[in-house]
Parts: structure tokens; C-alpha cells; sequence
């Protein structure tokens, strides 16, 4: 394998465990769940499968609806996106459980540092177009379709899981509606950055 594609793939994993630190922010602050979350949560309470599992089923059918209609972006290192994340989440959440913060920075803090840090995370990995996650290969699927910024189909996505989600009684909040509403943007506005830099000593 050449230098050029394990850097690559050095970004993609160092972009994923970004994502993980920043929803584990999400998960300590205990205000609602990622726009996706909702969804599978609200799947999980009318089902009975757990949520983990019920994560699963969810991304599987994400899989093959993108190998039928939007294989663009599906890569090999798609399947760093779906285990770095989870195992990065884990160790986290025991940091910031350890350090106990007062009730209004874990309940209102934390969510916004934590749309911040995905946001950083999806730019910096998304930057060198070398694959991309389930949720961002639909997100830039919609965004491709109508010839729009990564934000337009984010907040479509988005929107639409957490109307799901919602009708499906899942569980949101504060958080959930922070990164419906912040994420997208940030990406857009961080995005031109990492180019500039990550993307292009990627590529040397």
C-alpha cells in the first residue's frame, strides 16, 4: 500500500475517533439523543430489540439502500466508520463521568462541545473524499441529488430521523436538537479549512 492511502486512512480513523469523543459528550450530557438516535430509539421502544442491535439493523438497511442507489462513496474504509466510533465512545464517557462536572455544564455544555467536536470530526475525514459513513454516504447522497452544500442533506436527513423518531416515541431533547441544527453548518464552515491543510498533505 502506498503513502498516500494510509494516510488516508490515518485520517479516516483519526476523523472517527473525533466523531466518538464528541458523542460521548452527548451521551454523558443525558439530553437526547443524536438525530439518528431518536429514530432507533423510537424503533427499539415499538419493537422490543435492543438499541445496539436495532443500530445495526438500522445502518444495515442504510447499506444495501446505498449499494442499490449511491455506491459513490462506499469504500473500505467505510468500515472504519463503523467500528471506530463505538469503541472510542466507551472510555470516554468514563473520563467524563470520572470528572463529575456541575449539572449545568453536563446538561448544557457538554451538548454544544460536543456538536463541535463531531462537526470537526466529519469535516476532517470527509476533506480527502476517501469514503465516507453510512449516515454521511445519505447525507452527501441528498446533497449530490440537489446539487447542494453537505448541510442541505443534513438537515433533510436529520430531520427526517428525528420526525421518525419522534412519531415512533423515541427519546430527544436539547442535544438532539443542537445537532439538528448546528452540525450541518459547522461542517460547511470548517470544511474549506481541512481542505486547505489535511486534504492536501494527504495527498502528497
Amino acid at each position: 500500500m502506498d503513502m498516500v492511502k494510509l494516510k488516508k486512512y490515518l485520517i479516516v480513523t483519526i476523523g472517527q475517533i473525533i466523531i466518538g469523543i464528541g458523542c460521548a459528550f452527548l451521551v454523558t450530557s443525558g439530553m437526547g439523543n443524536d438525530p439518528m438516535g431518536v429514530m432507533v430509539s423510537g424503533f427499539s421502544r415499538l419493537s422490543g430489540i435492543p438499541f445496539g442491535t436495532m443500530t445495526n439493523i438500522v445502518s444495515a438497511v442504510l447499506f444495501v439502500l446505498l449499494l442499490i442507489f449511491y455506491r459513490k462513496r462506499l469504500a473500505l474504509s467505510t468500515v472504519i466508520t463503523v467500528f471506530a466510533i463505538g469503541w472510542t465512545i466507551d472510555p470516554v464517557c468514563v473520563l467524563l463521568n470520572a470528572v463529575n462536572a456541575p449539572v449545568f455544564i453536563n446538561n448544557y455544555i457538554y451538548p454544544v462541545v460536543g456538536c463541535v467536536i463531531i462537526s470537526i470530526g466529519v469535516a476532517f475525514y470527509l476533506s480527502i473524499d476517501f469514503g465516507a459513513s453510512i449516515t454521511d454516504n445519505v447525507i452527501l447522497m441528498i446533497s449530490d441529488m440537489a446539487n447542494k452544500p453537505y448541510s442541505f442533506g443534513c438537515y433533510i436527513l436529520y430531520a427526517i430521523y428525528v420526525a421518525i423518531g419522534i412519531l415512533t416515541g423515541g427519546v430527544w431533547g436539547y442535544a438532539t436538537i443542537l445537532g439538528l441544527v448546528l452540525n450541518g453548518k459547522l461542517i460547511d464552515l470548517m470544511s474549506p479549512f481541512f481542505v486547505k491543510t489535511v486534504a492536501v498533505w494527504a495527498n502528497k
